[in-house]
């Protein structure tokens, strides 16, 4: 049986968002795409995909030039994780609620309930508890 791996169950956008804004955080400066990418060895294009939409939600400032990069344009502690997850699912969440049939199962209950917990712990965080982290 395979490990269960994040890359799993989050989108590569989620993952890469969280990767890029952490990195923003702690640094506190202006680093550049290819600086991330290098460090964390994921995808340059993808990546500068995914801080071009982060830059549309208003999360992240574009800076041109020489010095130029990218620098978090909101505090860490305003950006919560879960309104980060729906802002890039859109405005249906994208799996937050697990779909009911009209007669419930058991595994229906069971997939509402852990959908209902895993927005609960993503609302619960805030880009500054990541951080804040021992071992991130």
């Amino acid at each position: 049986m395979d490990a269960w791996r994040p890359g799993s169950v989050f989108s590569t956008t989620f993952r890469y968002s969280l990767i890029s804004l952490v990195e923003l955080a702690r640094e506190a400066r202006i680093l550049q795409s290819r600086q991330i990418a290098a460090r964390f060895e994921l995808s340059p294009h993808y990546l500068s995909v995914v801080l071009r939409d982060l830059r549309r939600l208003g999360l992240v400032e574009s800076l041109k030039g020489n010095r130029g990069g990218y620098r978090l344009l909101r505090p860490a502690e305003e950006i919560n994780l879960l309104e980060l997850y729906r802002s890039l699912a859109g405005s249906d969440g994208n799996g937050i609620q697990a779909e009911a049939s009209p007669e419930r199962s058991t595994a229906d209950a069971w997939l509402q309930n852990l959908a209902e917990r895993w927005g609960r712990d993503l609302e619960a965080v805030s880009l500054v508890d990541l951080c804040s982290e021992p071992g991130s």
